[in-house]
């Protein structure tokens, strides 16, 4: 990489949010050539988008390190890929499954600085045993397989072995039924990266554990790297022996979390751009899908293929996918919204949504800025509380029943009339939907 440009991504970290860094810049690769900086996009769609949003603040990072370079945007040239013929000793490595593909937000931000430092030091890191745990579909295999691929590269001779913990435990029955237990712990034993997926499947059975003890001893006395995912912290796990769970909770354990709203986006913005999957979503798109499909990585990755087979088999032209058209192709994974949110959070997420106080919203103000923001929390309150027009007018200054039926009948002519208050409405009720 580019030594200027290893100095512009730290820059540019710090500047603009973590997710359209990750989705946008980090898949660059730069080639420096005297007076040249030349940043190869994977594809268009991340060309155009550079283009048309980020070029300014990244010209304004590389004169930061280096003022005489030029700078070419441009998508990188297709490169045939020879199959590697090298032996595999394990379970192969997911080619996708790499930090360069991987999407950033506060919910993954630390494990993937942790995991990232001990794939780069990794005959020497102190995180040992490093193990991630978190529900299903956050991104556990990911973050640890890139750390096999970063290892791997940086390392070309280091041994890497990838096992799901079934496959273990089936290796190790059927070790135990051909009399060939010592070539199986020899054959972990040689690992010099060890990547356990799932590792509390291991509860209950005793001759696993067994086995792994001594395998996870020798490797850690050898100064191996040891990397598990886990879905519950491992002092937790029912019957796993003691000896295992002090082992293990020894190391760095580290917490993954569900993605944010922003981050959901960025992901689905990211995996749309997959060969596989190619598929024109806009900002605004992405964020309304997002804000429906709160759980994991895998059922955002479900609803962008069930909206492209609806556009593929629809015909339809990509640039005409909108809102309605994912309501109409995802319809029964769509989240209806919630009733009965309470008046309180409505008037918290539009004061903050229009820059106002909570007070701005029930004072006398006559502002039109106000106004609108008092009518927008007025028309959300009748959608989504259960209040009457009389007690919604108490929570609003003591306005009356006119007043509140006003409000309502205004909004509802202004959802029609300006998509900027359409999009405003939108927003709050994303924000309003993942309470």
């Amino acid at each position: 990489m580019s030594q200027t440009w290893a100095q512009c991504l730290n820059t540019l970290k710090d500047t603009i949010p973590l997710a359209q860094y990750s989705v946008w810049v980090q898949p660059l690769k730069a080639l420096e050539d005297k007076d040249i900086l030349s940043l190869l996009a994977p594809n268009t769609q991340v060309k155009d988008y550079i283009n048309k949003n980020l070029k300014a603040q990244i010209k304004s990072a590389v004169h930061q390190h280096n003022k005489q370079l030029k700078i070419f945007i441009s998508v990188a040239p297709k490169v045939n890929q020879k199959l590697s013929t090298a032996r595999q000793h394990s379970t192969p490595l997911y080619e996708d499954y790499t930090f360069d593909n991987l999407v950033l937000g506060n919910a993954n931000q630390m494990a993937y600085g942790a995991t990232r430092q001990i794939a780069e030091n990794i005959k020497g890191s102190p995180y040992n045993p490093f193990i991630i745990y978190g529900g299903s579909g956050l991104g556990k295999t990911h973050l640890m397989q890139a750390a096999g691929h970063l290892a791997k590269a940086q390392n070309p001779g280091l041994k890497v072995l990838y096992v799901p913990l079934m496959d273990f435990v089936r290796n190790i029955t059927s070790s135990l039924r051909h009399n060939t237990i010592e070539e199986i712990k020899i054959f972990y034993q040689s690992a010099d990266l060890l990547l356990v997926d799932d590792i509390h499947l291991i509860a209950g059975k005793e001759k696993s554990q067994e086995e792994f003890f001594h395998i996870f001893n020798f490797l850690f006395n050898g100064k191996k790297q040891i990397i598990f995912t886990c879905d519950q912290p491992p002092n937790k796990i029912r019957s796993l022996e003691d000896r295992l769970k002090t082992r293990f909770s020894q190391g760095l354990n580290l917490h993954l979390t569900p993605p944010e709203l922003e981050m959901r986006a960025a992901i689905l913005l990211k995996k749309s751009q997959n060969e596989k999957i190619n598929i024109g979503l806009t900002e605004d798109v992405a964020l309304f899908i997002a804000g429906h499909i709160t759980s994991n990585v895998r059922d955002l990755e479900g609803a962008l293929l069930k909206l492209k087979a609806f556009v593929d088999f629809s015909k339809m032209d990509q640039s005409l996918i909108s809102k309605e058209v994912v309501e109409a192709a995802l319809g029964d994974l769509i989240k209806p919204q919630i009733k009965n949110i309470d008046v309180n959070d409505i008037q918290k997420e539009v004061s903050k949504h229009y820059a106002l106080t909570i007070s701005d919203l029930t004072s006398k103000s006559r502002k039109q800025h106000t106004v609108l923001a008092r009518q927008m929390a007025i028309y959300i309150c009748h959608e989504l509380s259960s209040l009457s027009l009389n007690k919604i007018g108490k929570q609003f200054g003591n306005r009356d029943h006119s007043t509140v039926i006003h409000a309502i009948k205004k909004i509802k002519e202004k959802l029609l009339e300006s998509a900027d208050i359409k999009n405003d409405y939108d927003i709050i009720k994303l924000k309003l939907a993942n309470l």
